[in-house]
């Protein structure tokens, strides 16, 4: 391990941190390329993820896609509404309490399964992390949820009473 000074670790984590936003905007813009002809946007695609890797066997409630997602329970409700119009997933009352509205995905993301589709996230996949190691891509990937175990989001109650 090299030995990291103070000021030298403040500017290896702002150099990473600007760097995350800058990986995330040119993966957006080739997500958004591949997912044009679907009429879907990435963040739309992204919540599609979250919600079958996140929920296999449930419908979440939007606050519990929000959590997931990580962003706020409105933001999750437009995001929602779009992939709804597409067919992609339902708006429903919860029959156990009305306050509550869950998503629901339809049979319409079984589309990502065919093997045209399959192929296109592969080569997408392969194409964004073409310049790392098999080794480098699996560590980039426990130190990624590593990082995201370790952010803490405070909830909106939370932010409210700072």
């Amino acid at each position: 391990l090299t030995y990291m000074d103070d000021a030298g670790l403040l500017r290896a984590r702002a150099e990473l941190f600007g760097s995350v936003f800058i990986i995330v905007q040119h993966l957006t813009r080739r997500t958004d390329r591949e997912l044009a002809d679907l009429g879907l946007t990435t963040r739309q695609w992204l919540l599609l993820a979250v919600l079958m890797n996140a929920f296999p066997d449930r419908s979440p409630s939007l606050s519990e896609a929000a959590e997931k997602y990580g962003s706020s329970r409105q933001n999750i409700k437009q995001i929602a509404l779009g992939l709804e119009a597409r067919g992609f997933v339902h708006l429903v009352t919860d029959p156990d309490d009305a306050r509550t509205t869950r998503i629901e995905i339809t049979e319409r993301v079984r589309l990502f399964d065919q093997p045209e589709m399959v192929e296109r996230s592969a080569t997408m996949l392969e194409d964004a992390f073409a310049g790392l190691t098999p080794t480098e891509t699996s560590d980039l990937r426990d130190l990624a949820q590593r990082w995201l175990g370790g952010l803490t989001i405070p909830t909106a109650r939370e932010e409210a009473q700072t």
